[in-house]
């Protein structure tokens, strides 16, 4: 390309060589893996280079990790989709990795990540969506994100992402740039070479380089040369970004633009025009950029991008910074240059004294080793990048290319354990060794480090408060020999600075003669301890302790010497022993008492946040809790600002109170002197003398008995204030107290009584669980957070009472066992804290334990969650989670999980939204990246909190929040070894169906077992609800479809699948829950649209479901199993996989009717398959035949409630039990004179009706175990046939026509010239089978008949209907065969004959239940119908003697049963399977 550009190029051929050469560098990329691995390994470290820069102190944002997870994750889903081969699994991979790098690409370029530029994240960013793009063959949006990259970020697409092609698109281009800079950079080395007059313009100057060339350039020169250095890197950044936004004009012109507009091709303009024209040949020396080592992070580019200039010339000081800092580079300090054939760097030796040094007259002498000089060239920042420059690392093994990968996401959780380079890169050519040549010097350095820092850190942009990094110091090599190695300026070890005895004296406060914590150099050179300055200045002082010299500043002291505090950390990380003997205090005593500091104060420490460890691990979280009052070193006052004297007068003052408060028997007196002591405690800044006089047995002793015996509130709190003093100073004290079970009773007494400050001397004395809870302090602690705030006077406790009030709580709950706390989290709840707690969040004191405390409550008692959430304000909560370490934010995703359990949809939806709008992208992001990284035990409930966030829109749109939730759940399902993570993933989808109890409990299974028809358990649990608003139900029904979609269809219902695993499980109570949710899901597929996961679902759960109706001896699992087999009856693949098992499920489905209307519903598909043989389905055995010829024949038998009742012709009728499929006689009546020929009873089934050839009809009462005549009626003739209901009686007697008896008495004859043999009642309307094969339809309110069915008259024998019987609106009737047709099945409302009885035996009786038919015959032959399909299955022979025949049938109503009279007296039973 560079070539072309000689001649005119159109724009289509500019696009055409964009494409060619772009294209090629992609491919090239994408073959060489070895090489994308080197990339982002290099991109790695420079992320992590700038992470270690912050400080470990900095806490990094969860967004800025979600941020920084997303390009990793995005990166890693990129090379599993180029190593794959299965196209399926490289178009998803494709897909998330696009979803995560577009969140980095569309990235503010002003703004920062983590510390990190957003526009080297964007870029980054760019140049992988490039690779990806052309993976999915989009060339020309390939070559889009490539030409963005470079208008993003020029900068480091040039020398880091792409070098080459930055030389091959943008070079040729920068010639002007190029000549200027090779001009006025030879101009400026003339003015330094002596003699240079005799020089021609075209010289070489390289030749004329020499060290002692660099060490004789002014600082003037220095100056002009970084500025020259600093103004062509920009220059070539700006025209850069200029030609990439021509460029990409170009593309976006010839692609999309319907009316052709060609960009104007821009100009590369010099800052300032050159003389004369110079050679398009590059010289050596001239280069494109700062060479930037990985590790030295983007602390340079910022700088340049910020325009800031430093004026300070570069000193030892700020030379041995960049060594010992990761080589942070600034235009200002150094100038290395990489050599094209190496990788590897050297530091320059370009060491000249400081401005403060010169001022001051003190120069740091260093004894240079030169060796190795093979180019003068190295002082040119500008080195080709075509090789990616390498770290070089003190200890290489520290992070190989192995770890390169997980860079980011160890960035992203804060474990910045990433290697340290040491060096700025130099002349690999030159190798320089710097020494400090004696300890004498060691001294001077460290000197004027103590001395001059200050000055230097406000005039250099390289000295401040990472200057010295201890860290890096240790890790730093003394020497390295070997070829390419490097030695850097080191700063003087502790075995130079001390002896074994004593720490360096510049590490000691002159004042107080311990090692400085927070030291100040004031304006006359010398360092003291913040607070030993600041005391000696407050009494009054104003000279220098040392100098005596005037201190202007004696209100407003000095900013914090840096860097010698660095150097005192080194030292200390190195002599931690001798340090710890000799140090400061790190917490000054009276820190912790100056109101100023109370947010400040123990219970918001950050030992306060890392303390609790998980609350199911009690006696660790007790152990730990108990650490975290820190023991504070007692500061001694400075010799030179307090006298002993002073020390002594006051434990002088002390001792007649000491001695009145031990010895008096005088109350008042104690009290008094209790008043006094306080006053000198105060007066001696917590003195170690003082604290140690009044620290005696004795004493404490006497404070104690002050406590059981006072009754003066003031005095009471004085004495507490005291003890709380001394035990924060020496725990000893406290475990005085402790030996003691009388003093902690007498604090229990206290706190009772309303002294508030009680608690906080309970909570320092770190009493066992079993000592708190021996004394019931819950109501009185609740009652101390409820109350306001009283003011102590000028007395400072050393934290808040309610924050005490709240650990101590915390520990109640935390300790025991699950009864107990329980138990205690009941009490408070019982004594009014949840409204106390939700107000105290607002409090950054104690957030943690409230938030503790309030989840113990809601486990043990589930309705107080709707308290809560009706309460509180989330946003604390959700500080909290940010702020806090792994366990705190285990502990709030674990409160928020239970709280968005709620009974109501809407309040639930309300709570979710509030969480969600709390920073939306940053709240929901922050539950993505702590899902990557939680605890196995944890991933289940933040899965389910961030998918029920991310539902509360319609789940249409693919969603990284939604899928990465699905599968942690799912993901945990699978851990078979973990049974605890299967049943918290399985809690955790119960709880996503939205059917939650008031009580907290799911009541899923219960609603799944009503819609079978079983609803025993649903009506039980909703006595205790108030009942479903319409309102509600709508939310929970729009939810549970939200929910049940994107689980069925993530990646094609794995679910399934895991659900099959679990329901294998050997632990019941583990397949009962995921039975629920499995047929929780597959009845929902009925109703949702249908996406092709069904066939998922009957693959994997089928045979399950099959096992569990057959094996399973719980009636509600095996509803629920026949529940979730009713979804698959109307697919009719499914069904036919169903039909497989017809056979071995018929029966169970058969004894299941009576309890779910489902059963019935699968049993009819089942019958209706053509593949099923109905033969194979059906069968029966003889289960009893019973004798009553004394009797005489068996004329009726009728079921009903599990009750069967004979009449017979002497009269009598009987009472079976039929319960256990074996009749056994119960009762026998005979008050009928002569044969009752029928029996019949009410729709109400409470009644019965028998008629008799003694010309009367009865009615009788049905009992449980008998039944008893109510009525007698005299009707004047034989009864053969009778039906009745509430208002008449109609029977058959003899004649033509039927009769119709009032229960009043009236009779009335219908005539309609036919002999009637059967009746039939439904409603108003009477049916009468009549001869000549008719049917004939009365109505009784009317008394009129008509024609329903006229059969065809034959010739030759008698046309009978015989039978007629009603179920469902259908009419049966059965008589006479003609045309081998024994009988016709009619549809009532429209008179439709819809089947026949194909047979050619006559039909005398019939029978139905649910799902069969039964015909009787006279030969004692009963034949056995299908319902549904009116087809014959079987044939039931009765053994009749004789000529004996069937007079009677009957079935009970659920097909267990047939019975059979017959005209010998016998009573014949079948079981049916």
């Amino acid at each position: 390309m560079a070539t072309n550009y000689r001649f005119a190029m159109d724009q289509k051929d500019i696009v055409r060589v964009l494409i060619t050469t772009v294209d090629g560098f992609i491919r090239d990329q994408l073959i060489n893996k070895e090489q994308r691995a080197q990339h982002r390994e290099q991109c790695a470290e420079r992320l992590a280079a700038e992470d270690g820069s912050c400080g470990r102190e900095t806490e990094v944002r969860y967004s800025d990790q979600a941020v920084l997870a997303n390009l990793d994750w995005g990166i890693e889903a990129l090379e599993e989709a180029i190593d794959t081969s299965n196209m399926e699994t490289k178009l998803a991979r494709l897909d998330h990795a696009e979803k995560m790098l577009q969140v980095c690409a569309m990235l503010n370029s002003n703004q920062k990540t983590a510390g990190v530029p957003n526009f080297y994240l964007s870029a980054w960013a760019h140049l992988n969506l490039s690779y990806l793009s052309k993976l999915r063959n989009h060339v020309q949006n390939s070559v889009l994100h490539v030409i963005e990259m470079f208008i993003v970020d020029p900068f480091f697409s040039r020398i880091d992402f792409a070098p080459e092609l930055w030389k091959q698109l943008f070079l040729p281009h920068m010639n002007s740039i190029v000549g200027w800079y090779s001009e006025q950079r030879h101009r400026l080395v003339m003015e330094v070479i002596p003699d240079s007059t005799d020089l021609s313009f075209t010289a070489d100057l390289d030749q004329f380089f020499s060290e002692s060339l660099i060490y004789s350039m002014r600082p003037d020169q220095v100056e002009k040369l970084q500025k020259l250095e600093q103004l062509y890197g920009e220059s070539l950044d700006e025209n850069t970004r200029l030609y990439a936004k021509y460029f990409k004009d170009c593309m976006n012109s010839d692609s999309t633009s319907s009316k052709k507009v060609i960009p104007m091709l821009p100009i590369a303009e010099a800052p300032m025009t050159p003389l004369r024209e110079v050679s398009r040949s590059i010289p050596d020396f001239v280069k494109f950029g700062p060479i930037l080592p990985k590790s030295a992070g983007f602390s340079p580019i910022l700088k340049s991008k910020d325009g800031t200039k430093e004026s300070s010339r570069m000193s030892v000081t700020s030379a041995s910074s960049l060594n010992l800092e990761s080589a942070r580079w600034d235009p200002q300090e150094g100038i290395p240059e990489e050599d094209g054939d190496e990788s590897d760097y050297e530091p320059n030796d370009a060491t000249v004294a400081s401005d403060h040094e010169k001022e001051s007259g003190q120069k740091v002498q260093l004894s240079v080793t030169k060796s190795r000089i093979h180019t003068p060239t190295i002082f040119s920042p500008f080195d080709s990048p075509k090789t990616s420059p390498k770290i070089l690392s003190p200890k290489p093994d520290m992070q190989g290319k192995n770890e390169a990968t997980s860079v980011l996401r160890l960035l992203s959780t804060r474990m910045t354990d990433s290697a340290i380079a040491t060096s700025l890169p130099a002349s690999p050519g030159m190798s320089n060794e710097y020494s400090i040549s004696s300890a004498d010097s060691d001294c001077e350095l460290i000197e004027a480090a103590t001395k001059g820092c200050r000055k230097t850190y406000s005039r250099t942009g390289s000295m401040n408060s990472d200057n010295v990094n201890s860290q890096k110091l240790k890790n730093s090599p003394p020497n390295e020999n070997d070829e390419g190695s490097q030695s850097c300026v080191s700063l003087p070890s502790s075995k130079k600075l001390t002896t074994k005895s004593r720490p360096p004296k510049d590490f000691v406060c002159p004042i107080t003669g311990q090692i400085f914590c927070d030291p100040v150099t004031l304006e006359t050179g010398q360092t003291y301890e913040r607070k030993a300055i600041q005391e000696w200045l407050k009494r009054g002082n104003t000279t220098c302790p040392i100098t005596r010299q005037p201190i202007a500043a004696t209100t407003t002291l000095p900013k914090t010497n840096y860097v010698l505090k660095r150097l005192i950390t080194s030292w200390k990380e190195q002599h931690p022993d001798l340090a710890q003997e000799s140090s400061y205090a790190e917490t000054p005593r009276y820190s912790l008492n100056h109101p100023s500091t109370k947010e400040n104060s123990l219970p918001a420490t950050p030992q306060r946040t890392n303390d609790f460890l998980g609350h199911r691990n009690t006696d660790d979280y007790i152990n730990q809790r108990n650490k975290r009052f820190m023991r504070a070193a007692v500061s001694t006052s400075p010799t030179s600002v307090i006298s002993q004297a002073a020390v002594e007068t006051i434990i002088n003052g002390l001792k007649p109170h000491v001695s009145s408060l031990c010895t008096s028997e005088n109350l008042q007196e104690c009290e008094t002197a209790v008043l006094a002591i306080a006053k000198l405690w105060k007066d001696s800044k917590a003195d170690p003398a003082v604290h140690s006089y009044l620290s005696e047995l004795t004493t404490v002793n006497g404070f104690i008995e002050i406590l059981s015996a006072s009754l003066n509130r003031e005095v009471l709190r004085t004495s507490i204030y005291i003890l709380s003093e001394l035990i924060f100073s020496d725990e000893s004290v406290g475990e005085t107290l402790t030996s003691v079970d009388s003093d902690l009773d007498c604090l229990a007494v206290l706190l009772k009584n309303g002294l508030a400050e009680a608690a906080v001397l309970i909570y320092q004395l770190r009493p066992a669980f079993a000592q708190l809870s021996a004394h019931d302090l819950i109501p009185s602690l609740v009652q101390l957070i409820l109350s306001k705030n009283e003011e102590l006077d000028d007395l400072q406790l050393i934290m808040e009472p309610k924050d005490a009030a709240l650990a101590i709580i915390e520990q109640i709950l935390m300790g025991g066992d699950e009864n107990s706390r329980s138990i205690n989290a009941l009490s408070v709840i019982s004594a009014n804290g949840i409204p106390a707690l939700v107000r105290c969040l607002d409090r950054a004191e104690g957030r943690r334990s409230i938030v503790s405390i309030l989840l113990c409550c809601m486990q043990a008692e589930k309705s107080c969650r709707s308290l809560i959430a009706n309460r509180i304000e989330l946003s604390p909560v959700l500080e909290l989670f940010h702020a806090g370490n792994d366990c705190v934010r285990g502990i709030c995703v674990e409160f928020l999980s239970e709280l968005v359990q709620l009974n109501r949809r809407t309040l639930c939806n309300q709570i979710l939204q509030m969480i969600k709008d709390e920073g939306a992208f940053s709240t929901m992001h922050t539950f993505l990246v702590y899902l990557q990284m939680a605890p196995m035990e944890q991933q289940p409930a933040i899965a389910t909190l961030l998918l029920q966030l991310d539902l509360l829109v319609e789940p249409w749109k693919m969603s990284i929040y939604r899928e990465e939730s699905i599968e942690a759940l799912i993901e945990a399902l699978r851990r078979k070894e973990f049974s605890n993570s299967q049943m918290m993933a399985l809690d955790a989808l119960l709880s996503l169906t939205g059917r939650i109890t008031s009580s907290g409990e799911s009541y899923t299974g219960a609603w799944l077992l009503k819609i079978a028809g079983f609803d025993q358990p649903y009506n039980a649990l909703m006595k205790a609800e108030m009942g479903t608003m319409d309102e509600e139900e709508k939310a929970v029904t729009s939810w549970q479809k939200r929910v049940a979609f994107v689980l069925c269809n993530h990646e094609r219902g794995s679910i399934f699948k895991a659900l099959e695993e679990c329901l294998k499980s050997n632990s019941l109570e583990m397949a009962k829950s995921c039975l629920v949710i499995a047929t929780w899901l597959t009845n929902m597929l009925s109703i949702l649209p249908d996406t092709g996961v069904k066939r998922e679902a009957r693959k994997a759960l089928l045979d399950e479901f099959i096992n569990v109706l057959q094996s399973s001896n719980n009636l509600e699992e095996k509803i629920l199993a026949t529940l979730a087999l009713k979804s698959f009856v109307n697919d009719p693949a499914a069904l036919e996989a169903l039909g497989v098992y017809a056979k071995c499920i018929y029966k169970t489905l058969r004894k299941l009717k009576k309890n779910s209307a489902v059963a019935n519903d699968i049993m009819k598909a089942l019958m209706n398959l053509s593949s099923i043989d109905i033969t194979e389905l059906w069968s029966c055995a003889e289960a009893v035949e019973l004798d009553s010829s004394t009797n005489g024949e068996v004329l009726s038998l009728l079921h009903v409630k599990g009750r069967v009742l004979s009449s017979h012709s002497d009269g009598t009728i009987k009472v079976w039990d039929a319960g256990k499929k074996v009749l056994r006689l119960i009762q026998e009546v005979r008050e009928h004179t002569k044969a009752v020929t029928c029996l019949y009873i009410s729709s109400s089934g409470d009644k019965l009706y028998s008629g008799s050839l003694d010309k009367t009809i009865r009615v009788w009462a049905i009992k449980a175990e008998e039944i008893h005549c109510l009525q007698v009626h005299d009707v004047k003739e034989a009864v053969y046939e009778l039906v009745a209901n509430a208002k008449v009686a109609c029977f058959i007697s003899q004649g033509t026509g039927v009769k119709v008896y009032e229960w009043s008495g009236v009779q009335k004859h219908i005539n309609f010239n036919k002999y009637v043999k059967s009746l039939a009642m439904t409603g108003p309307n009477l049916y009468c089978g009549c001869s000549g094969y008719s049917i004939q339809e009365v109505n009784l309110g009317k008394y009129t008949s008509s024609a329903f069915y006229s059969g065809t008259r034959k010739l030759l024998g008698k046309q009978v209907v015989y039978s007629l019987h009603i179920r469902d609106g259908i009419l049966y009737a059965g008589g006479s065969s003609v045309d081998a047709s024994a009988g016709k099945i009619f549809s009532l409302p429209n008179k439709a004959v819809v089947g026949t009885f194909v047979t050619g035996l006559d039909i005398q009786r019939i029978a139905i239940n649910n799902d069969l038919i039964f015909t009787a015959t006279k030969c004692g032959v009963i034949e056995v119908w299908l319902k549904e399909r009116f087809t014959r299955i079987a044939s039931i022979k009765m053994a009749c003697g004789g000529h004996a025949k069937i007079t009677s049938l009957a079935a009970d109503m659920d097909g267990g049963m047939l019975f059979a009279g017959s005209s010998d007296g016998r009573i014949q039973v079948w079981s049916l399977d």
